[in-house]
């Protein structure tokens, strides 16, 4: 099963999204953190080709925070 870690942040109204690991490429961003999940619910979905089932967003700070895909 893969996994997708993402670093995310805010600023000037936008949330942002960066992935860490061994395979950094995936990027999303928007203007709500529910919109910014589903947008990276979707790109871990075309990245893996199948098999993501569940996603997570914990805010480590006001305007940080990390979110999983796997």
């Amino acid at each position: 099963m893969a996994v997708f870690t993402f670093v995310v942040r805010f600023a000037s109204g936008t949330w942002t999204a960066k992935q860490i690991g061994n395979q950094s490429d995936l990027e999303g961003s928007a203007s709500s953190t529910w919109e910014l999940q589903r947008k990276l619910t979707n790109l871990a979905l075309t990245a893996a080709g199948s098999g993501v089932v569940s996603s997570s967003f914990s805010f480590v700070t006001p305007t940080s925070a990390v979110a999983q895909v796997s």
